[in-house]
């Protein structure tokens, strides 16, 4: 509850969203590139959706590369939960999210100081068996839109499953390891 306004990350991206549309109403024109990348980089973890408005509303409609990557850091944003809204689903603390995160039993991603933590490390409203193993195996530096883009796409390797669903149906995590271990030889 940063800030103290007790806000969802569903209310928090209506709100921000409104505001830029009072803004843009009030004559200020769209998103710069740099605009929109200081708001990806400093807005928290709700800020994907607004600047998926923000592309459609024109963030410089001439570039492909400012609607590509703001279409990248909504999409991205948008699939996450903060720590309060892990605990939530998992009927856990927040403290008991904020261990697991630390333990590195789940993976994270931080937009401005807030963690993201993608939604397909759950299924049916506990977290998937094996992630502690897969999340170790995770290369520093990957991207979570090619990570996230990895566990939800059919692997040949895993029975042509996606990662997340070998692990939902009782899978071997190591092999998904191995495969997420050799995404940082690419």
């Amino acid at each position: 509850m940063r800030h103290g306004l007790g806000l969802s990350a569903a209310q928090m991206v209506a709100e921000l969203d409104a505001a830029l549309v009072a803004i843009e109403a009030a004559g200020k024109g769209p998103l710069s590139l740099a605009e929109a990348e200081f708001l990806a980089a400093h807005g928290g973890t709700s800020i994907g959706a607004a600047l998926a408005g923000a592309a459609a509303e024109g963030v410089d409609p001439g570039d492909a590369r400012a609607k590509e990557a703001a279409a990248r850091v909504a999409e991205t944003a948008h699939g996450t939960y903060g720590i309060a809204e892990l605990a939530a689903v998992l009927g856990v603390d927040r403290s008991r999210v904020s261990h697991l995160l630390a333990a590195g039993r789940v993976w994270a991603f931080k937009v401005g100081r807030s963690p993201c933590i993608p939604r397909w490390q759950v299924a049916d409203g506990r977290l998937l068996p094996g992630l502690d193993t897969v999340v170790r195996s995770i290369p520093a530096g990957i991207t979570p839109p090619s990570l996230a883009g990895f566990m939800l796409t059919s692997q040949a390797e895993l029975e042509h499953r996606s990662p997340v669903d070998y692990l939902a149906c009782g899978g071997d995590p190591a092999a998904v390891a191995a495969l997420v271990a050799a995404l940082g030889e690419w």
